[in-house]
């Protein structure tokens, strides 16, 4: 159990350090390709798994505009609004498809993008400010997993580290499933 306690408080400091891009931290100038990569890169190098990771490309950006997730560059300058909304394409394509990622950007996003007032800063805002509201119940409910798990040892004939932590694991595995499976589900009967 000590070493998943080290574990665990790790992964709660790291959890607390990372920190979506604020509409504010971008700047509202237009950015060339190589200019917006980087400076996504940078702002969002708290959520790379490795440090050589990189977490757009030429490619992907030109992939999300072919596959109009991303209204296209004006002569190869991009927005304040594409850097947002590759920021929220970023999260939304390690859970839903290509297709999923439009329907949920079909409700609001790409209606707002091309306004001249603050109306995409500002959903884009609202969006963000729920990472902050959810970083202290999330925690609260990754306690509660672990004391769960291991509890739920205690009618293991070992007690093994690796066992509890398996199955810690494994209850954040199975929750993020249907909560992936119900966001698809709302999508499809849209």
């Amino acid at each position: 159990m000590k070493t998943n306690i080290k574990i665990f408080n790790d992964m709660i400091k790291h959890f607390e350090e990372l920190d979506i891009v604020k509409s504010e931290d971008i700047p509202d100038i237009l950015l060339y390709m190589d200019q917006m990569t980087g400076l996504i890169d940078e702002k969002l190098r708290s959520f790379k798994r490795e440090e050589e990771d990189k977490l757009l490309t030429k490619t992907m950006i030109n992939n999300y505009t072919k596959n109009k997730l991303l209204p296209p560059s004006d002569k190869k300058k991009y927005t304040k609004n594409h850097v947002m909304l590759l920021v929220l394409i970023y999260f939304y394509k390690n859970v839903l498809s290509f297709a999923d990622i439009k329907r949920l950007c079909d409700l609001s996003i790409y209606e707002n993008f091309e306004k001249e007032d603050e109306s995409f800063s500002k959903l884009y805002d609202i969006i963000t400010s729920l990472e902050n509201d959810k970083k202290a119940e999330i925690i609260d409910d990754l306690k509660k997993r672990l004391e769960y798990s291991h509890s739920r040892l205690n009618n293991f004939d070992e007690k093994d580290e690796n066992i509890e932590l398996f199955t810690f694991l494994s209850d954040i595995v199975l929750e993020i499933y249907f909560k992936q499976h119900l966001v698809e589900y709302i999508l499809n009967k849209i």
